[in-house]
């Protein structure tokens, strides 16, 4: 499972992170990571469009156990980076799906934002998401890709 955005910034420089985390039964229950400082750029020149490339797939190691890894690659003026995490699969959840916005939208830097998620589910059922709060409390299972901003 893979999908692209963009994040453009107007204004003074946010400092913005990428928090992944994993919701269970509609609620976030924990941490799968955390990008620092989406829009940093080592030459200190002004980067205020940043494209994030996020892939999720699911492997078996050994008999019992598998993982998700999460890859994250941001490319923006300065440059590219991949980042990869690696997270508990529960082999139950074998319908997956992916979460994103069709149309661009803006947002200030007041609150957080969920920009990108995955959702599975273990019945083979799914239903049609947003990334809104109410739509993501119907979410059986969800890794959920949130811009937080820090002062």
């Amino acid at each position: 499972m893979s999908g692209a955005f963009k994040l453009k910034y107007e204004g003074s420089k946010p400092n913005a992170n990428l928090d992944i985390d994993i919701w269970k039964d509609g609620r976030r229950v924990e941490s799968a990571g955390s990008i620092g400082d989406l829009f940093y750029s080592p030459d200190g020149q002004s980067n205020n469009d940043v494209e994030v490339i996020i892939s999720i797939d699911t492997v078996t190691m050994g008999e019992k156990d598998e993982s998700a890894i999460i890859k994250v690659s941001t490319i923006g003026r300065s440059g590219s980076s991949l980042l990869t995490f690696q997270i508990p699969w529960d082999k139950k959840l074998t319908a997956r799906g992916l979460i994103q916005d069709a149309e661009p939208r803006s947002f200030t830097a007041e609150q957080a934002v969920h920009v990108f998620g995955m959702q599975a589910t273990s019945s083979n059922t799914m239903r049609t998401s947003d990334l809104s709060t109410e739509s993501l409390s119907q979410t059986k299972w969800a890794l959920v890709f949130t811009l937080q901003f820090e002062d």
